[in-house]
């Protein structure tokens, strides 16, 4: 020491650092908490790339016949971004099922890009459904925040629920199938319309009067993307009672000052939801989706919908045996359900009501959650769970698709307060939770490989509820038919008519199938059939009068064109139409048929005789031929007198009476058809003027 004392300031290394160049510690991690590659960040882009994984398979796929024809195949309304589809898609319901102007909007986006290219489409509703699943991850962190959970359990709930959210199987059906397109879209808005309003509850005024959310721009941020849901899909009316849950969870003091503020600041939302509503209402009922209250008793509404709302809570755990559709029940010859119909009340209300009177007094947090969670499921199925029967199915997969979104956070939720009670158990939790995901993942990448086409799709529902599946059963033969597969489009269709099933189209198809085979018989029956189910349809008429003139009867044939003509004034150009096609494809016979109908309707046109001549002539019947030629001779008309003349020359030369065939060849020549010399010259030597 004594030895340094003399030293200066000066001389001693100035190895430690100044104060100035200390790292602020705090900012070196905020630094490393923000670069690109952190926790979070890492984990969104895992869980977006595992979910791109699953539904990979997907871009893949066809068009089916499952309303894919009605919303792009053969919707004229996207083909093009002009004016009056633009105001179709917003003033009308173009799909004649629901008014979604957003997602028409969408869809049209894509065929202008790429036309009827399905793999851009199927790539749109991944991309937005991978969105939706990092505006979840989002969501349940800002959710679990304003729960003043830890920052690990936030990253916990968030990062779980997301990857639930992302590869859960029941969702392929809204992410496979390029019409639900709505439900993804809807999704998307809901998701930000929900983080907004938790913006908004973070920086309303706490001094509140009864307009002060109407000076908070993120209010209507939320409104208008709410607004914007609805148009999506109209399944997004529930919005404002969502919104009541996260109020219920998340808001610690109620009183009567709160409570009503939390009311009125919803009567916004709620008096647009009723629009929404009852335009949805009436555009389901014209479509005839809804149907009469009548058709259910209310013991039975009470019974489908706890049966619903048992195994979408079932689906959500076990999510097997997933099916396109999921038939109402066969009653027993007794006239009773199977049990577990009858039991489903009491097990959605044990489901409910156990978990709540647990918590109630013991755990109010926890009943916070609860309420939250079964209240946003709920309210997302309320209109699906066939209190009011819509449809032909009892439930369906996409009808999950946000709804679950409440139940992966309970889930999440209640396995970290297991986690952080029993921290000994965290790594088997999370072992095992990684697992299930993968399970998961891989089911849902099954599941998105019956979706490949319209074959696979609905073989697969047939295959789990064969001769319950009935509307698999009639679009699986509707897709044999189009393809060409007559045989197997007869078995499908035989399957609904052997149930008491098959409607009037059915029957329709089936009697075609039938004359195509030159089974009239059979075919008159369908027909009979068809118009048994509905009597008027000028096209059933149509075909019946066609497969009464096969086979000659052309007095049935003629009363039953005479109906479909008066439903339908163009039924003749249609019948015309026909009868041509008959003559090209060599069917003499039944053209012939075909023609004495025409003729008896309509003996004015001339062409009617004219081919009526060429299937008279073809069928060796030259005499009448002659007859039927001279008439259209009589007509005046330059596409039809040069070839009836030129015909007759043919007819008469087939007879041996050369002098007539010259005369008529001559009279053709000089009405501009162009007579090869060489035939003209061989008729004037067999006539002897040569």
């Amino acid at each position: 020491m004594a030895k340094n004392k003399g030293l200066s300031k000066k001389s001693i290394p100035n190895n430690t650092p100044s104060k100035k160049n200390i790292p602020n510690t705090a900012v070196v991690n905020e630094v490393k908490g923000n670069i690109f590659f952190n926790k979070r960040t890492f984990t969104v882009a895992a869980i977006c790339v595992l979910t791109f994984i699953c539904f990979r398979y997907s871009l893949h796929n066809e068009f089916t016949n499952w309303d894919d024809d009605v919303y792009i195949t053969n919707d004229p309304y996207i083909r093009s971004f002009t004016i009056h589809n633009l105001i179709a898609m917003f003033t009308r319901d173009i799909t004649k099922n629901m008014y979604h102007p957003l997602c028409m909007l969408s869809l049209a986006i894509n065929y202008h890009f790429a036309q009827l290219s399905p793999m851009t489409y199927y790539l749109t509703n991944i991309l937005i459904h991978i969105t939706n699943t990092v505006l979840v991850f989002l969501f349940l962190s800002q959710l679990s925040k304003m729960l003043k959970i830890d920052s690990n359990g936030i990253f916990f709930i968030s990062a779980f629920g997301a990857l639930w959210f992302g590869v859960h199987p029941v969702h392929v059906e809204a992410i496979s199938w390029i019409t639900e397109r709505k439900d993804v879209l809807y999704a998307f808005f809901y998701l930000l319309a929900l983080l907004s309003y938790l913006k908004y509850i973070s920086t309303r005024d706490q001094n509140w009067h009864w307009a002060a959310f109407s000076g908070n721009s993120w209010y209507w941020v939320t409104f208008f993307l709410f607004i914007a849901s609805c148009l999506s899909k109209p399944m997004a009316v529930v919005f404002p009672v969502a919104l009541l849950c996260i109020d219920f969870m998340v808001q610690k003091e109620w009183n009567r000052k709160i409570f009503t503020r939390i009311l009125i600041e919803k009567i916004p939302l709620f008096v647009a939801a009723l629009a929404c509503g009852i335009t949805a209402i009436i555009t389901q009922k014209n479509a005839g989706a809804i149907a009469s209250f009548g058709v259910l008793t209310l013991s039975e509404r009470i019974m489908y919908a706890s049966y619903g709302f048992v195994m979408y809570i079932v689906k959500f755990f076990n999510p097997t045996f997933l099916s396109t559709f999921y038939p109402y029940p066969l009653r027993y010859i007794d006239g009773t359900l199977p049990w577990i119909y009858y039991a489903a009340p009491f097990i959605a209300i044990a489901i409910v009501v156990a978990p709540l009177y647990f918590t109630y007094k013991r755990y109010p947090g926890y009943f916070r959650v609860f309420v939250f969670g079964y209240g946003f499921f709920v309210a997302n199925l309320i209109f699906v769970l066939q209190f009011i029967s819509c449809g032909t199915a009892i439930m369906a997969d996409r009808y999950s698709y946000v709804s679950y979104i409440s139940l992966f956070f309970m889930t999440a939720y209640f396995l970290w307060e297991i986690i952080k009670h029993l921290p000994s158990l965290k790594i088997a939790i999370v072992i095992l939770l990684v697992a299930l995901s993968g399970e998961l993942s891989y089911i849902c990448y099954q599941r998105t490989l019956v979706w490949h086409n319209a074959e696979t799709l609905l073989q697969d529902a047939i295959d789990k509820y064969p001769y319950r599946a009935w509307l698999s059963y009639k679009w699986l033969g509707n897709y044999y038919l189009d393809k060409g597969d007559v045989d197997k489009a007869l078995e499908n269709y035989s399957v609904l008519a052997q149930v008491n099933q098959a409607d009037a189209k059915i029957y329709d198809n089936i009697g075609n199938i039938y004359r195509q085979k030159k089974d009239y018989k059979n075919a008159i029956t369908a027909f009979s059939k068809s118009l048994q189910k509905q009597d008027n349809v000028y096209k059933t008429y149509l075909d019946l009068s066609v497969t009464y003139t096969m086979i000659g009867d052309s007095a049935n044939a003629y009363k039953n064109y005479s109906i479909a003509n008066q439903l339908n004034p163009n039924t003749e150009k249609v019948l015309s139409d026909m009868g041509f096609s008959m003559v090209q494809n060599k069917e003499f016979s039944s053209a012939i048929n075909e023609y004495n109908i025409l003729i008896k309707l309509n003996p004015n046109d001339g062409f009617y005789y004219f081919y009526r001549g060429v299937a008279e002539y073809s069928e060796g019947k030259t005499n009448e031929a002659i007859s039927d030629w001279l008439s259209a001779l009589k007509f005046k008309s330059q596409d039809l007198q040069p070839s009836a003349a030129y015909n007759l020359g043919v007819a008469y030369e087939s007879l041996g009476n050369y002098s007539n065939a010259l005369a008529y060849v001559n009279i053709s020549k000089g009405m501009g058809y162009k007579v090869d010399t060489g035939y003209l010259n061989k008729l004037k030597k067999l006539a002897g003027q040569q």
